[in-house]
């Protein structure tokens, strides 16, 4: 009987660490690794500070699923949509195929969070988590000028320095009274808002966006958008990006009677 492989679901980072690390140890049992995309490796880091350096999201793929397959010696299967994990069975089911396994890695990774916004313009919010999504990104907001992000955390905030580097215009929405509220203090905070300022980002703090509506057409350039802030403002812009964090995906895991909390548990080293 074949031996059954080391199944690793997810492509990021995490993933390819866990299948480098393993190949290290082991070069002989069989990797699967399943990615929900097309598979390559990129900094991802790199999506929040890529706009001021022109660098489109071909150019931000550093490998391709093929060179990484080769690379780590493991079998890469990209678009893979893994719907059920049966851990008793050691069983998955992938594109509705049947797939067996002797050990199952989750690198899942996390998924941007939604707020709740009213206004027929709140579908139109992109958000930035992987290289797809950096590239329709792009695409959105060539020929604009204005930018609207909500989120005044570490990633806002560097879409907001990388963004009007690139000479956009940005203006930055968040409930706390500070940005980067959960990683500095308030002068250090306060020292970031100026810098941040001096370059041309607008902030709105203490406030939050309670609707946005498509307020007209512009020909060739889409559509613009009003938010309508707590505060009673209101502000125009012509892209609206969300950079409120991350929600782990636990659902499989869930469904799959896996313990979870605020992620998957594990034990303890």
């Amino acid at each position: 009987m074949a031996q059954q492989p080391v199944v690793i679901i997810g492509s990021g980072l995490a993933g390819y660490t866990v299948a480098r690390e393993f190949r290290k140890l082991d070069t002989e049992t069989p990797v699967i690794i399943l990615s929900g995309d097309h598979g390559g490796f990129y900094s991802k880091p790199m999506l929040s500070n890529a706009f001021e350096q022109k660098k489109s999201a071909d150019s931000l793929l550093m490998k391709d699923a093929a060179k990484m397959a080769v690379e780590i010696r493991v079998n890469i299967r990209p678009n893979s949509k893994v719907t059920a994990i049966a851990p008793l069975q050691k069983q998955l089911v992938v594109n509705g195929e049947a797939l067996h396994y002797h050990k199952l890695v989750l690198a899942l990774g996390a998924d941007s969070i939604r707020l709740p916004i009213q206004g027929n313009g709140a579908d139109a919010v992109l958000s930035v988590n992987d290289l797809d999504d950096y590239r329709r990104f792009r695409l959105a907001v060539e020929g604009k000028k204005d930018i609207v992000i909500l989120g005044a955390g570490l990633i806002g905030c560097e879409f907001a320095n990388d963004l009007a580097g690139a000479g956009y215009r940005v203006q930055v929405v968040d409930l706390a009274p500070q940005l980067l509220g959960r990683l500095l203090p308030q002068e250090s905070a306060a020292f970031m808002q100026r810098k941040l300022e001096e370059e041309g980002v607008v902030f709105h703090l203490g406030t939050t966006t309670q609707q946005i509506e498509k307020i007209q057409n512009i020909g060739q350039q889409g559509a613009q958008f009003r938010l309508t802030l707590a505060n009673g403002e209101n502000i125009i812009a012509d892209v609206v990006l969300s950079a409120v964090g991350l929600r782990p995906r636990t659902a499989l895991a869930a469904a799959a009677g896996i313990k979870i909390d605020r992620g998957i548990v594990v034990n303890g080293l």
